[in-house]
This record gives C-alpha cells, structure tokens and sequence, in this order.
C-alpha cells in the first residue's frame, strides 16, 4: 500500500514538473515573441517612411507673359503623388516653345491655362502667311484698360529723343498703322475674344502679327528706351493717316501766343 501511494506521488511530481515546464516555455516563446514584436515597431518608427513621387517640370527661372518657352526654361522636380497638381503638365516636351500667357514663378508647376492656345493647333499653324507674331508686353495705358481685344486693328505712337546729341529733345511720331492683334494674353492663360463675356484675367501682353519689318522697327524702339503708345482704329478703316512729327518746337509754333 504504501509503495503504491509513493508511486503514485513520483508520478504526480512527474507530471506536475512536466506541466510547469511546458508552462514556463509556452511564457519564454511569448515573451520572446512581443520582443521581437517591439523591435520591429521600434526599427519601423526609425526607418524614414517610403514616399512614391514623380518628376514634373518646373519653371527654372521665372518666365515673363509672352516669353517663348524654351528647355533652358524647365527643370524636373521630385512630387510625392498625394501632392501633385491636377491641371499640372507632366512633361517637358509639352511644354517646348509655347507662349506664357502669364507670369510663371521660378520653381512652380505649368499648366495649359498658364499656356497661349488651348486648342491642338499650335500658334504658328494659326499665325497669317507673311507675317510674324511679336510678343508685347502690356505697357500703355490703352490696353491696361482693358479695351483691345483679339483681332482689333491698332496703331503705334513712339517717343523718342532726337537732334543733336549735346541737346536731344523729345518728339513724337504716328508709325507703324493698321497692326493687327492677333491675341491678347491675359493672367488666366486664355484671349479675350468678342464672343467671350467673362474675361479670364487682366491683360499681360499682346501678340502682333506684323511684317518682319514693322516687327524690326517695333524692338527697335523698344531697345532704345523709346516710349510706345497704341491707338485703337475704327472697325474696317484702313486710312493711312498722316501725322506731323511733334516736338516742343512744333508746340511752341502752333500753340504758344
């Protein structure tokens, strides 16, 4: 009897220490299984996150209304995805020789309403034979307010100094008559044609179609420091007016008493 109990006491010590053991390890395996849980945490919060991006052209110097784009123009530029612009032009080849509409930043993104012409014909298919397109810049103050549109004639007004060059004096003259605007830029990248009601922005610039030689005389003027001012002209008329230089000599001989 009392070997039996001592038998059977050994094999509840057995089987208690087996079963303590099991548990002991089942805890090690989980404690060891949330250590390694918490490094990798740990090395996931320290490694830099992974952003998907993509290269978009950028302006990489600011570009004036008017200006030809050209590749010296553009650079590429890293965007995380959630960050770029939806109107934004995703190639360089895109935007090669268009015509700002408006001011571009150094550094922003381009968009066809930034561009002159949104339809699939480039400018130069558009242009009339024998003429060349000239970018002005908006200066006067006619077209500042507003009132030129695509397609209206006007002529030019030039100041400059003339004479001696010890005494240069001011004069001005009637030119260059009947130019044709063949578009008017404005800040939302659109013309203001005679159809439209709603004009997307304030003018920046002109383009002229004019001869080459009226397009030579125009930067000419430009270049010297010359003043230019544009007439607007009647519908239809193409008069060529005649207009006496005026100088402060001519003044004083018409109007002084």
């Amino acid at each position: 009897m009392n070997s039996r109990i001592g038998w059977a006491l050994i094999v509840v010590g057995v089987v208690l220490a087996v079963g303590t053991g099991g548990i002991v390890f089942m805890l090690l395996r989980q404690q060891e299984a949330r250590a390694l849980e918490q490094a990798r945490v740990e090395a996931l919060a320290e490694a830099p996150p992974v952003i998907a991006t993509m290269k978009l052209p950028v302006a990489s110097r600011p570009i004036a209304p008017g200006s030809v784009i050209t590749n010296e123009d553009l650079l590429l530029k890293d965007f995380p995805l959630d960050l770029v612009p939806v109107a934004a032009i995703t190639t360089t080849i895109s935007l090669e020789n268009q015509i700002a509409a408006t001011a571009i930043g150094q550094g922003e993104t381009i968009s066809e309403r930034q561009l002159v012409g949104e339809s699939a014909d480039t400018i130069s298919q558009q242009a009339p034979a024998g003429k060349v397109i000239l970018a002005y810049s908006i200066a006067d103050l006619l077209t500042e307010s507003d009132i030129v549109r695509d397609g209206d004639r006007i002529d030019l007004l030039i100041t400059l100094p003339v004479g001696a060059q010890d005494n240069p004096q001011n004069a001005t003259f009637f030119t260059l008559q009947n130019i044709e605007v063949f578009r008017v830029l404005r800040g939302g990248g659109q013309s203001n044609t005679i159809e439209s009601q709603q004009p997307a922005g304030p003018p920046t610039a002109l383009l002229l179609a004019l001869s080459a030689e009226d397009a030579v005389t125009i930067k000419y003027v430009k270049d010297s420091g010359g003043v230019i001012d544009f007439v607007l002209r009647s519908v239809g008329d193409d008069t060529q007016f005649e207009a006496p230089l005026i100088d402060r000599d001519e003044l004083i001989r018409r109007y002084a008493r």
